[in-house]
């Protein structure tokens, strides 16, 4: 959930209706990335969402893993590499595959949780290469 103040009177495209300075605007960010008009089958995983093309095609604030704007994250240059330093070191020394404890798929997730949860956990099986 991002939370942004209205700095000006804002109309809304194709709508009567105006947005008053200084209101609070709750962005439920989870949403907007499962809208099925702009992501369609929000819940099938498909990478090709985020090609350079796709990604050129669609408006920049339909994707906030770390907010936008002058408030986003300050660690997000940081949390992108030390993921990405994660990922590599994880995947050159070791083999993940997924544990027969892990829930079949669709996953379920957990309505209630502030992050995206699986419920049951996602379990995986780790061996050093």
């Amino acid at each position: 959930m991002l939370v942004r103040k209205a700095k000006n009177d804002y109309p809304i495209e194709d709508t009567p209706h105006t947005i008053p300075k200084d209101t609070l605007i709750f962005i439920p960010v989870y949403t907007v990335h499962h809208d099925p008009k702009i992501y369609p089958h929000p819940h099938k995983f498909n990478p090709e969402r985020f090609n350079e093309e796709n990604m050129r095609n669609r408006h920049p604030y339909t994707y906030l893993p770390f907010g936008e704007g002058p408030r986003n994250c300050i660690g997000m240059r940081f949390g992108l590499l030390q993921t990405r330093i994660g990922i590599i070191t994880m995947l050159t020394n070791y083999r993940l595959t997924v544990c027969q404890k892990t829930p079949k798929a669709p996953p379920e997730f957990i309505p209630s949780s502030i992050v995206l949860k699986v419920k049951g956990g996602i379990w995986l099986r780790v061996d050093k290469l």
